[in-house]
């Protein structure tokens, strides 16, 4: 990046950095106006220094030096040459103070003009240095808005993709937490699901109930009619399990026909409410398959988690009353709803 420079600046630049031309300069200046102000007598001379002093001027301070020091070995030439001219010069026109000056003038002149030249130079250079200037300026400043909607652009795609991405492990997350045939969740999500009821229990004490149901017979159902019609009983009864389910409850596929609800809020009373609901639901439906009518029913177990228990010990009570249900003749909930 190039620095601004004024023309006040490149003056006072310049004048530092060439002190011997300004102190010639000022010489120039000082001589002149004492010449012209003071007690010194005028001669003929006076009526000519001033054109030499511009002629020195334009000749710049080489040429007027070689010049001045021409005419001077040349007027006191003449003067040697013929003492009695001299004499008389002297006497009337103070020719040889007149003389010194002038050759001092033409020298000066030419120091002055080597001045100005070089100030000018400096000058168009500060000229085309602050129209440089201003050309970064401009190509920065459309650099700067290009960039500023390219930044946008990314920050667009940045925040599509992080909303993609977020997608993406939402649904890898559901996927990994749920059963792909029932949309049940599984068994893998059950135990956070049940640490976090058990946090809440802490808190509020309030009891939540555990029912554990398992079909009867599956087993001959899909060696007898197939894999395809136990997968359709599978569906059929996830069904009934999430409609007779309130929101706050979780219904989980806990491994082949064996099912777990997780019922939020809920004493041993209501539990038993709930799981009769639903194995009456089941026992009632009428699964037709392939023009088959199928006989469908579920073994429940229930149980009612207690304070201290971890999740294992509550789901092992609920197994062992499903155990004590098919023991029992299936079809049944235990323990009994009269209980």
């Amino acid at each position: 990046m190039v620095p601004e420079t004024t023309p006040q600046r490149g003056l006072f630049a310049y004048l530092v950095r060439n002190l011997e031309h300004t102190f010639i300069l000022f010489i120039l200046v000082s001589v002149t106006l004492s010449h012209l102000f003071f007690q010194f007598q005028i001669s003929i001379l006076n009526l000519y220094y001033i054109p030499i002093m511009l002629a020195g001027y334009l000749l710049g301070k080489r040429l007027a030096i070689l010049y001045a020091f021409l005419i001077v070995l040349l007027v006191w030439g003449l003067i040697l040459a013929n003492n009695e001219i001299y004499l008389v010069l002297k006497s009337q026109l103070e020719f040889n103070m007149d003389l010194t000056l002038w050759g001092g003038f033409l020298i000066l002149s030419g120091w002055a003009g080597s001045l100005s030249e070089n100030l000018k130079e400096e000058f168009r250079t500060s000229n085309l240095l602050r129209k440089e200037l201003a050309r970064e300026k401009e190509d920065l400043k459309s650099l700067n808005e290009r960039l500023i909607i390219v930044n946008r652009k990314l920050e667009e795609k940045i925040e599509k993709r992080t909303y993609e991405l977020e997608q993406s492990n939402e649904q890898l997350k559901k996927l990994s937490w749920t059963d792909p045939l029932t949309q049940l969740l599984n068994r893998r999500s059950c135990e956070e699901r049940f640490k976090n009821e058990i946090a809440r229990f802490e808190r509020t004490k309030e009891p939540f109930c555990v029912i554990l149901g398992d079909l009867d017979h599956f087993k001959s159902i899909n060696d007898t009619y197939g894999h395809n019609t136990g997968d359709y009983v599978l569906l059929q009864v996830s069904n009934i399990l999430k409609e007779n389910s309130r929101k706050t409850d979780m219904a989980f596929r806990w491994g082949g026909e064996e099912f777990l609800i997780l019922l939020t809020g809920t004493e041993l009373k209501g539990g038993l409410i709930t799981g009769e609901k639903i194995r009456t639901k089941i026992e009632e439906t009428v699964f037709e398959h392939n023009d088959q009518i199928l006989p469908i029913t579920m073994s429940l177990g229930i149980s009612v988690y207690k304070e201290g228990q971890v999740m294992e010990d509550c789901i092992k009570e609920a197994d062992e009353n499903l155990y004590s249900a098919k023991q029992a003749g299936r079809n049944r909930l235990h323990p009994h709803p009269d209980y």
